[in-house]
């Protein structure tokens, strides 16, 4: 049984406990980053061109004071510490790598720059850091989650309940919750709907749900009393089942609402082909029901694989992203990073993130629309004149998709899954009149940065291969099929540059 609650604490980081210690324990992961990467920088001193003593190294190596002060600068700037209406982890792990990319970005810039001032300043090192830190980082991530977590139920008292219904369900929904709150929650008894109490006491002829709910729950009182009851019990929260009326739930909303006590509801019935997912925003909660495309245990699989891989190769190519940044920013004018409006799962909308290899001020799709070499919902011109002569490179070792994996982490897209295509080639809905079938079968899943279009040939491919290729991969959907995607596939097309342009 599914509960939804008005003032429940949602389940993700946040709190005060968890704010406070992941702040301290990011400040010594810095600081440790700081020395394991100077002891792996003298250590590998025999294959490096510059030769640097541990008693020289805190001269080139950047001052871990000044990388504290990026780090806060940063996370200051990028709120990664605030109290954030999403409070999943994917969230918290996006705010964590976009700070950590931008401390080794600017700390790769400056030292780069620093030697045309005279200063001796370890590139190496500076290359060693980037990775060593995000890992580190992920881990006071994690590390903060479980002392929090720890704290909480150390020093967490039982929350006291009360059941605010008349029938059958009222004991079922207690037992319920009994079984599954354990220690940490204390069912203290039943209150009665004022116009369910003639038929909850009436014996014989009343209520058999009713009757059994009695037996076995303490009866506090009436909703009459509602506002005494929570005051005498001390309740923290109060469940409600069914039985009332309408002026009865408009009565409870008030007084609760008045005394600061939670109120939760049940979903009924229980679902199984949905996710369902609790979330704070706008200063109201609300019930998420999300289809669920494959079972609940496949969709912890591949999210779980989407939260790995891409953490793994975020943290390896970090120096990679700021050396794509620079030449960027050094090559044409214009944002290191192009965001545009992709259809995602369900035909919605959502920001995707590349390295801008096009031109800013380059022609328009519309004047370009005649020279397009694709059909269907696809544009593509293989001397597309608005690409840079950088983009030209990225895009041949499609380098300018690395920024997606930060719309993994977020939750938009997965590592594998269908190409997500541009708002304008689809309809306004985000699906497609032409080719129904096609769309309702993309829209089940989320769209991927690889997948079986884009490893098999990608813009040399008709756009009816492209739907074949889409269809078969939803349907025949598997983790060996993702990995196989992942490790062997995409590499082998990456490595050969079949139809990147």
């Amino acid at each position: 049984m599914t509960i939804h609650s008005r003032n429940c604490i949602p389940p993700a980081p946040s709190g005060p406990v968890f704010q406070i210690t992941r702040i301290l324990f990011d400040l010594a992961a810095l600081i440790i980053a700081w020395k394991v990467t100077l002891e792996i920088r003298v250590a590998l001193n025999e294959f490096m061109p510059r030769f640097i003593s541990r008693s020289s190294m805190h001269i080139a190596a950047p001052s871990p004071l000044g990388l504290l002060v990026l780090w806060i600068l940063a996370a200051l700037w990028l709120k990664i510490y605030r109290e954030d209406p999403d409070t999943s982890l994917g969230s918290a792990l996006l705010r964590t790598t976009k700070s950590a990319i931008l401390v080794s970005t600017l700390v790769i810039v400056l030292t780069f720059f620093s030697r045309q001032l005279g200063a001796e300043r370890s590139r190496s090192f500076v290359l060693l850091f980037a990775p060593i830190s995000f890992v580190l980082l992920v881990a006071s991530l994690y590390l903060s989650l479980f002392i929090a977590a720890r704290v909480e139920r150390r020093w967490r008292t039982p929350k006291r309940l009360a059941v605010l219904g008349a029938g059958a369900a009222v004991h079922d929904l207690a037992d319920a919750i009994r079984r599954a709150g354990g220690e940490s929650v204390s069912v203290l008894g039943l209150i009665l709907p004022e116009s369910a109490v003639a038929a909850a006491t009436a014996g014989p002829s009343g209520s058999s749900g009713s009757a059994t709910a009695l037996e076995t729950l303490r009866v506090l009182g009436t909703t009459r009393d509602l506002a005494e009851l929570i005051n005498r019990e001390s309740l923290d929260r109060i469940i409600i089942a069914s039985g009332l009326t309408q002026p009865e739930v408009e009565d409870c909303d008030r007084v609760t609402h008045r005394m600061g006590i939670t109120v939760s509801r049940p979903i009924q019935p229980a679902r199984t082909d949905v996710l369902v997912k609790h979330q704070r925003e706008f200063g109201l909660d609300f019930i998420d029901l999300r289809a669920a495309p494959f079972s609940h245990r496949q969709e912890i699989i591949k999210r779980a694989v989407d939260l790995a891989g891409s953490l793994m190769l975020t943290t390896v190519l970090l120096p990679l992203f700021a050396l794509i940044a620079f030449a960027i920013r050094v090559t044409s004018a214009g944002p290191i990073f192009y965001k545009a409006r992709r259809v995602g799962k369900g035909g919605r909308y959502f920001t995707f993130w590349k390295f801008r290899s096009m031109y800013v001020n380059g022609p328009s799709r519309d004047e370009l629309r005649k020279r397009n070499e694709t059909s269907g919902h696809l544009f593509k011109i293989r001397t597309d004149p608005r690409i840079t002569p950088v983009g030209r490179v990225l895009r041949r070792l499609s380098l300018d998709e690395l920024p997606q994996l930060l719309n993994v982490l977020a939750g938009d897209m997965s590592l594998v899954g269908p190409r997500p295509l541009p708002v304008e080639d689809l309809d306004p809905d985000g699906m497609s009149s032409a080719f129904a079938h096609w769309a309702e079968q993309r829209a089940h899943v989320r769209p991927g940065i690889t997948g079986l279009w884009q490893v098999s040939g990608r813009s040399e491919l008709p756009f009816s291969k492209m739907m074949e290729l889409d269809v078969e991969y939803i349907l025949n959907w598997s983790l060996s099929l993702d990995l196989k995607l992942l490790f062997f596939e995409t590499p082998r097309a990456v490595l050969s540059g079949r139809g990147a342009y």
